[in-house]
């Protein structure tokens, strides 16, 4: 698997966590690519607040083995970005609807609606490392099931759809 198909495969598995079956509609944008420095993460936060579209970046690493290492979110409220870097998917013992969590020190959660990136005040009540694992092992599951086929047409068109 390229590396493109691979972060398009992870993109669409992620929407999917993070929706279930809803679809994705104007409001938030979802972006991969590198880890942002600080310059790249104000840039993006002035488009996000130019636009007023809630951004979620996930960030790769292609080199020894692709892989997604991190989530950063920016959300403009009020004429001002607000950036959380360093952000896991965390998913419950029930299997249900994921949610990204912030770094520890933030209060907290997020969720992803169709339209937005939504703020939930605490954090989710089960034990937040074993969440995170839930979340990486369905992540690995969706991305490897067996007998997939992904080519480079059909995740380049399903990743710009996400």
């Amino acid at each position: 698997m390229t590396n493109t198909i691979f972060e398009a495969a992870v993109t669409r598995a992620i929407v999917k966590l993070l929706l279930g079956n809803r679809k994705l509609k104007p409001g938030v944008v979802i972006t991969g690519g590198d880890a942002l420095g600080i310059e790249d993460k104000i840039e993006v936060g002035r488009h996000a607040v130019e636009t007023s579209s809630d951004l979620l970046h996930l960030e790769f690493r292609n080199r020894p083995t692709p892989a997604l290492t991190g989530i950063a979110l920016f959300l403009p409220r009020d004429g001002r970005c607000h950036i959380q870097s360093g952000c896991h998917l965390w998913l419950s013992k029930a299997g249900n609807r994921g949610l990204i969590l912030p770094q520890a020190h933030v209060r907290g959660h997020f969720r992803l609606a169709p339209r937005e990136i939504v703020h939930i005040d605490g954090k989710p009540a089960d034990d937040l490392s074993d969440g995170i694992e839930r979340a990486s092992a369905w992540l690995t599951r969706q991305v490897m099931r067996p007998n997939v086929q992904y080519d480079d047409a059909q995740c380049t068109l399903r990743a710009q759809a996400a």
